[in-house]
């Protein structure tokens, strides 16, 4: 429901077509943010990216974090993103590894597929391990089955 009024909302607003947003289009979109993990996910991307918004680092990371504590798997891995970054926030790779973490426990495709990566080159205190690389990939392709048959990516940890 609330994510139907926040598209109502950003259609209603122009943002569609990358126009600035009016104060109570904002507003709307704050109140929204409050009340949906989705919808602060939503104006976070919008205000990292620069979308019918100003641009503003520190408040997109706000909004994001904030969704993500709310257990927003996408909002996990983009937090995860711009804390190991510096984006809107100070690089903390630690606080990077564990929102990463959190977004796979969730079974976040996107997450699994970073976490590969990292095992693959020993990065981001991973140690290197080619075997666990290659199983975080194949749970990437598998999150990615069940995303394309339409199953939510946010919910609570999924049983491996």
């Amino acid at each position: 429901m609330m994510r139907a009024v926040l598209l109502a909302a950003l259609l209603g607003c122009g943002v569609a077509h990358a126009q600035p947003l009016d104060a109570g289009g904002v507003a709307g979109l704050r109140q929204a943010a409050a009340q949906d993990p989705q919808a602060a996910y939503d104006l976070g991307r919008m205000v990292r990216n620069g979308i019918g918004v100003a641009r503003e680092p520190l408040r997109a990371f706000a909004l994001i974090e904030s969704s993500a504590r709310r257990g927003h798997a996408p909002a996990m891995f983009t937090a995860s993103a711009m804390l190991a970054a510096g984006e809107g926030c100070a690089a903390d790779l630690a606080a990077s590894r564990r929102w990463l973490e959190a977004a796979a426990e969730r079974e976040h495709p996107e997450a699994l597929q970073q976490m590969a990566m990292y095992v693959q080159e020993g990065a981001l205190g991973y140690p290197r391990d080619a075997q666990r690389a290659a199983q975080l990939l194949r749970e990437a392709a598998h999150a990615m089955t069940h995303r394309a048959h339409g199953h939510q990516d946010q919910g609570l940890p999924a049983s491996r």
